[in-house]
């Protein structure tokens, strides 16, 4: 099986202008900071994603680096998940992530 790229830093800052490459930077950084670590804390990183990256530029994310459950909830999430800037270090935006665990996770405790 190919290991797909779910999302890549470059996409996000290449596709800015130049003066506010900086920001979408900072922007992906502070929103993939609180995913990966709520991700982490949920069991759904495989482990071979060393946190946190050491150059967010070159960072993909793959999906080698979920859980079988992990890329499920990535599935029904992540095309829809996009925080405003200044609030991509918060917790709030993943509220829809944490509802689609708990309905993932009662579905596969009914079977």
């Amino acid at each position: 099986m190919e290991d797909m790229i779910i999302d890549a830093c470059q996409w996000h800052v290449e596709a800015e202008a130049p003066q506010y490459r900086r920001r979408a930077l900072e922007h992906f950084r502070d929103r993939y900071t609180v995913l990966l670590d709520f991700l982490r804390s949920e069991g759904l990183l495989s482990g071979t994603l060393a946190l946190p990256p050491t150059d967010w530029m070159k960072f993909e994310f793959r999906q080698s680096h979920l859980t079988a459950e992990g890329y499920e909830l990535v599935k029904v999430c992540h095309g829809t998940w996009n925080p405003s800037f200044g609030q991509g270090h918060t917790q709030r935006h993943l509220i829809q992530w944490k509802r689609k665990l708990k309905e993932l996770r009662s579905t596969i405790d009914a079977a």
